[in-house]
């Protein structure tokens, strides 16, 4: 026996079956030609167990002579209504798969990841160990300085480029004035005396 006082679903059945009992209380057989839909869809709309769609709901109506309008409004207010009850319990699987759980107490702040994780236990020197790598690498000295040994041999080592970029200077300057020199005995007449000229 169907409670139309059950729930939302339960009345929308109700309901669904008072109309086909107002239409003459139709067969599914005879309603299914009708509304093109089998007899089993047809009957399981009634039955209060899911709710049907708004298709097969207004198939049902048409076949039974109904509203369709009016029964499309109702369709929709159930489908607000059981959006409104169509809350899980507390703990209980949703359709999704999901378990709802339990909001927590006026007072109390949710357990964070942080909070639930069990403390760590430090063991002693642990935090001396931690700070001793910054103290051992501030004593130690930086790798990219040099020793006072590498310091001396790179100012020799200046001190000798200097001394050859002078000495390349030097050269070139007496290269140009040996090589002015060549122009200037090049261009002078030899005149040896045992070739007189025989005209003088």
């Amino acid at each position: 026996m169907l409670d139309p006082t059950a729930g939302p679903l339960e009345e929308f059945a109700h309901a669904l079956r008072a109309l086909r009992k107002q239409a003459g209380n139709p067969s599914y057989r005879t309603m299914a030609k009708q509304a093109h839909y089998s007899v089993a869809t047809l009957a399981e709309a009634a039955r209060g167990l899911h709710k049907p769609s708004l298709k097969v709901t207004l198939a049902y109506v048409t076949a039974c002579e109904g509203d369709p309008e009016a029964w499309t409004r109702r369709w929709y207010r159930l489908s607000t209504a059981l959006e409104g009850h169509d809350v899980p319990a507390r703990g209980q699987p949703t359709r999704s798969g999901l378990v709802t759980t339990q909001p927590p107490a006026a007072g109390r702040r949710p357990a964070t990841a942080a909070s639930a994780a069990p403390a760590r236990r430090t063991e002693p020197g642990a935090a001396a160990r931690a700070v001793a790598p910054p103290v051992a690498a501030a004593r130690r000295p930086a790798q990219d300085a040099l020793t006072a040994d590498e310091r001396a041999e790179l100012r020799r080592l200046r001190n000798e480029v200097e001394q050859l970029r002078h000495a390349n200077a030097v050269l070139k300057a007496a290269s140009a004035i040996f090589a002015a020199d060549l122009r200037t005995n090049s261009q002078v007449v030899y005149n040896p005396a045992d070739r007189q000229d025989p005209l003088a």
